[in-house]
């Protein structure tokens, strides 16, 4: 048992065992009250004391001893040997139950009120108890599972940078060759791109969320390469209010990764260039390309769109990516998110 759960059963022994007394007390006080003056305060506070020595005894059970059976055995039976202090206590405190035994012939029905009050008592705490074990024991194994699913998503996340890195490096490498034999200069201004574009996915391996500028300007290095590579076949637009880049955030590399399912999926040349553009609409981003289609269809699973769909999932717990598909265009909208969710992803 944790300390939470300690925590909480203490909690709910406190606040219960007043209210708890106050039931049993009332009929009672009710009853006797017609021919006894009873003090309603005393027999309150004692009956208050056994439910929190009914409490107590239950949470060192459940802190000792792991077997529900046993845990039921020991409780009930310790405190049916306590019933007989408690009769005592009750004759003690209101001599008007020996009292009533002498004048009425139905009086043992107080002299066995103890037992049956502290069974019923007991039997009560134990259910109380489990429904709260029960529901801690369920928020810690969403929790956990919530856990795993984030690592797994991280460990996707990562096995698509792996993926990419080496295959856009390699291409990135091949243009930087021939820029060098063609055009020193423009080399330089690759090489320097290349390098920032490197460093930021290095820096943002760990990140789930990241703020929307930092996304499109990782995303304009991105594209600044592969606008060099490809030249006039390629072509990328941007239609987006400046308030929004300061105020919302987004999951890491949605951009990049949207963009290089676009050109993964399509074939074009100078004569059919691909165009792709992004713009903003009612909390979303939209992300719309033509579509070129190749000769033979690419067999990838798409891993990259599934991978950005599940990442929406756990972080926001609902879905975050949508698709449509007309004739002519590939259309992606996904929702923009809050700076508050930027920071509890940290």
């Amino acid at each position: 048992m944790t300390l939470m759960h300690k925590r909480e059963l203490y909690k709910t022994a406190l606040i219960s065992s007043p209210i708890m007394a106050a039931f049993v007390v009332s009929p009672i006080y009710l009853i006797v009250n017609q021919h006894h003056n009873i003090e309603y305060g005393n027999m309150f506070l004692l009956l208050t004391t056994m439910s929190l020595l009914v409490w107590f005894i239950n949470i060192a059970l459940y802190h000792y001893i792991q077997q529900k059976w046993l845990r039921l055995v020991i409780s009930y039976g310790l405190l049916l040997i306590i019933h007989l202090p408690l009769i005592n206590l009750f004759s003690y405190f209101f001599p008007i139950v020996h009292n009533l035994q002498a004048e009425d012939t139905s009086a043992p029905v107080f002299y066995l009120y103890p037992i049956i009050n502290i069974m019923a008592l007991n039997t009560i705490v134990i259910m109380m108890a489990n429904a709260i074990m029960n529901k801690s024991k369920q928020s810690e194994t969403q929790a956990e599972l919530d856990e795993l699913k984030i690592k797994h998503l991280e460990a996707e996340q990562q096995q698509l940078i792996n993926q990419l890195q080496p295959h856009f490096l390699f291409n990135s490498l091949s243009t930087l060759k021939s820029l060098i034999s063609q055009n020193s200069e423009l080399a330089e201004g690759y090489t320097l791109t290349l390098s920032d574009f490197l460093r930021f996915t290095v820096s943002a391996k760990d990140k789930v969320v990241i703020p929307l500028i930092e996304e499109i300007n990782f995303t304009r290095d991105y594209i600044h390469l592969i606008k060099t590579r490809y030249q006039d076949s390629f072509f990328m637009t941007f239609n987006l209010p400046e308030t929004i880049l300061t105020t919302k955030s987004i999951p890491v590399y949605a951009l990049q990764t949207l963009i290089e399912n676009a050109i993964k999926h399509n074939a074009f040349t100078d004569e059919s260039p691909l165009r792709v553009s992004i713009s903003y609409q009612n909390e979303q981003l939209i992300v719309k390309n033509n579509i070129l289609p190749k000769f033979k269809p690419s067999t990838s699973v798409g891993i990259g769109l599934k991978n950005l769909t599940k990442r929406y999932e756990i972080i926001t717990n609902q879905s975050g990516v949508f698709i449509e598909q007309t004739e002519n265009w590939f259309i992606v909208a996904i929702n923009l998110l809050d700076k508050n969710v930027e920071s509890s992803n940290r």
